[in-house]
């Protein structure tokens, strides 16, 4: 295995401890800043808060509530030094930072991940192509750009901007505002053409070093990732793409969409394995006695007979993905369109247009595939 891919791999894992680890992202219930005399409240929590005269972090809350700070319950008011552990009811457990009249709140619910069914992120194949060098350039002292957050309703907010990245993709130049949101974490927020179909509308994040201008740094598309504001919305008001941060192509590098142990997912989870031709994980997401039909006249095979006729037929293709149009599902099934992009290794390329059925077991294996499909040569791939 390449060391690139490798270390995206060792990547990958880590990416996936900050947002389902013991501190992930997808545990955040809540996040707040408390800022001043005026009293907040954070939604499903009990208890208000607010700084007192002294610029000190409290909470007000009866022992009914069942709000603990360092262990101690709150019964009337308490205040709440920054670095202390709060409890709250149904095992949440929060955290607070800050301090002289402005902290950060953040409460965290252990059961978070497993309540969601979040069991994985759905990413484009690693491709070494899609990492370039790039450099900050100085943008005007002081730059903020307005930029709009995923509030309800949207909102805008001048965010710092004190670099520009500059790379070069394909022979053409690009020049990417990069956001400080908070200090010493650099962003680029931006969109392409695989938005709203393959990727969400939003766009996605590049997460960057601080680095000074003039830096050379490297860009790598493949650790493009999916805005903090799907774990939670209501949670993660995330800046969207500032004015310009357009990539006026497709970039199929990075992250997709989350993947919830659902059976639609379930469903795109199989066409992502033969899209990898990781054939192992297709095979353990089917029953043993599952079965597969095709609508071009050789009749029924096994599971077995159809991932060995893949398998068999995978050296003679240069790329393969699956663009899932829509699902219909309802229990033990699944009903969907997609378009399989297949490019061959002797240039011949086209899609295949499908309607696919899945029915699953009462453990969530596939124990049936039925696809109607028709192969159109010579389309885009």
């Amino acid at each position: 295995m390449a060391a690139s891919q490798t270390a995206h791999q060792a990547w990958r894992k880590d990416r996936w401890e900050e947002v389902a680890g013991a501190n992930g992202k997808a545990k955040v219930v809540a996040n707040a800043k408390i800022i001043g005399r005026d009293a907040h409240t954070l939604p499903g929590l009990p208890g208000t808060w607010s700084t007192d005269e002294a610029g000190a972090l409290t909470v007000t809350a009866a022992a009914a509530d069942g709000v603990q700070v360092d262990g101690r319950t709150v019964d009337g008011g308490a205040v709440v030094p920054a670095g202390s552990r709060l409890d709250f009811p149904g095992g949440r457990v929060g955290f607070a930072g800050g301090g002289d009249g402005a902290y950060g709140l953040v409460v965290m619910d252990p059961a978070a991940v497993e309540r969601s069914g979040l069991r994985g992120i759905d990413t484009y194949p690693y491709d070494p192509s899609w990492v370039f060098e790039g450099r900050y350039r100085a943008a005007p002292s002081d730059r903020r750009i307005e930029v709009e957050r995923l509030t309800s309703p949207r909102s805008t907010e001048a965010i710092a901007a004190p670099v520009d990245l500059v790379v070069t993709i394909n022979g053409t130049e690009h020049v990417l505002a990069v956001l400080e949101d908070f200090p010493g974490q650099r962003l680029v927020v931006f969109t392409d053409e695989t938005n709203g179909v393959h990727t969400p509308a939003i766009g996605r994040w590049l997460v960057l070093p601080p680095s000074p201008p003039g830096s050379t740094l490297s860009v790598d598309f493949n650790q493009a990732i999916l805005s903090h504001h799907h774990l939670n919305p209501d949670v993660f008001v995330c800046p969207l793409s500032p004015p310009g941060n357009h990539l006026a192509m497709r970039v199929e590098a990075g992250e997709r969409a989350l993947v919830h142990d659902q059976l639609a997912d379930r469903a795109v989870g199989y066409l992502r394995s033969l899209e990898r031709a990781d054939w192992d994980g297709a095979r353990a997401m089917c029953a043993r006695t599952a079965t597969v039909w095709h609508n071009d006249g050789k009749g029924e095979q096994s599971i077995e007979e159809n991932i060995r006729h893949m398998a068999d037929q995978a050296g003679a293709i240069a790329s393969m993905r699956y663009a899932v149009l829509r699902q219909f599902s309802r229990p033990g099934e699944v009903l969907q369109q997609h378009v399989v992009h297949v490019a061959m290794r002797d240039g011949l390329h086209g899609q295949v247009h499908a309607a696919a059925y899945f029915r699953f077991d009462d453990h969530g294996l596939i124990t049936r595939i039925e696809e109607y499909a028709t192969f159109v040569p010579g389309a885009a791939a």
